[in-house]
């Protein structure tokens, strides 16, 4: 059996979401399902269009504490959730 370890945060309007398993972790904000991980490829990625799952970009920032941080804070200061806003800090 897999062992994994969830984390989930109400902030506004938005669900903050953490997952770390063995192979990887994750972070999904929801409702957007805005989904970085990772998974598949070891690096980590978002992807910015849940419609278009195989699209992806490649982070930068590696360390999912740190990604989460930085998520966290912008979704505490911003009024409007903007992906490409969101993207660029993450880069």
């Amino acid at each position: 059996m897999t062992r994994k370890k969830q984390n989930k945060i109400p902030i506004g309007d938005k669900i903050l979401y953490k997952v770390k398993t063995p192979n990887g972790w994750s972070i999904i904000i929801m409702p957007d399902n805005i989904l970085i991980d990772n998974y598949h490829v070891g690096k980590a990625h978002i992807h910015p269009f849940p419609q278009n799952h195989a699209y992806r970009v490649e982070l930068s920032l590696q360390e999912c504490e740190k990604i989460y941080e930085i998520i966290k804070d912008y979704l505490n200061v911003s009024n409007e959730f903007d992906i490409g806003e969101l993207m660029e800090m993450l880069k």
